[in-house]
């Protein structure tokens, strides 16, 4: 070891306090290190470990005498933590691969899920559910086009109830997801309304209308969906297209415009 300050290669180690101190000029290179060796004590016969366990997903340690219902609430059950998590991430995939999600966002999530599962997030909440947030929040920070109600199909699961524990979790965690922004939907259902040669034209229209709702202030407090389907119904229809609303609300699957 030696010292970052002067160099040294004279450090005093004192393991009973964890700390390593450069004799040259006096900086602490190390502080409350943790000692990986097991010491035990034997007594009347029984031994016992010297020390206190510490986990590495809790934030307390305790020591081996404890009740077990206390040990889980420091991350003791490694076993069913450690399960937890690999059915977890067994589960994010699988709804990524219904969504057509790249491995990026399986890996992203699934730190977002062992933070959830060291909160206890997953507590009284369908695995699934969890699964869905953790997704749509990378969804979100990535500016995929992806609904929450896209999830919802998914797992065949009311939109409002994952969108209560997407809520819930953003505020566990204090994540600020960034505002959707309706352009990243445009191209995604101008697909679907049948436009054929039409449709990168159609689409180009529409993005143009959404720009000028921005500059107009006309999407703020407005749903996003909403305004996608707006810009490409007018869009549809000033390019020979007789769209309906009931057809574009099929589409977007928002309420009646």
């Amino acid at each position: 070891m030696k010292c970052k300050t002067c160099g040294g290669e004279d450090i005093e180690v004192d393991e009973t306090r964890g700390d390593a101190v450069c004799v040259a000029c006096g900086t602490v290179c190390e502080e409350s290190t943790i000692v990986s060796a097991i010491e035990f004590n034997e007594t009347g016969g029984s031994a016992s470990v010297i020390g206190q366990f510490v986990s590495d997903t809790s934030s307390k340690p305790y020591p081996g005498s404890m009740h077990a219902s206390v040990r889980s609430r420091y991350g003791f059950m490694r076993n069913s933590r450690e399960t937890t998590l690999a059915k977890g991430k067994a589960s994010i995939t699988e709804v990524a691969s219904r969504l057509r999600l790249q491995n990026h966002y399986v890996e992203s999530a699934h730190r977002l899920f062992a933070f959830a599962v060291q909160k206890n997030f997953v507590q009284g909440r369908k695995t699934m559910h969890v699964v869905a947030v953790c997704l749509y929040i990378k969804c979100r920070e990535d500016k995929s086009p992806h609904m929450l109600i896209d999830f919802s199909d998914a797992l065949s699961v009311n939109v409002f109830t994952l969108g209560s524990c997407f809520l819930k979790f953003c505020r566990l965690l204090n994540i600020e997801t960034p505002l959707i922004d309706p352009s990243l939907y445009i191209h995604r259902f101008a697909g679907r309304m049948d436009l054929g040669s039409k449709t990168q034209l159609v689409a180009q229209a529409a993005l143009r209308i959404v720009a000028r709702m921005k500059r107009d202030w006309i999407q703020t407090g407005r749903r996003p969906s909403g305004i996608c389907a707006a810009a490409l119904l007018i869009a549809a229809r000033t390019n020979g297209f007789p769209r309906t609303q009931a057809e574009i609300v099929k589409v977007m699957r928002v309420c009646g415009m």
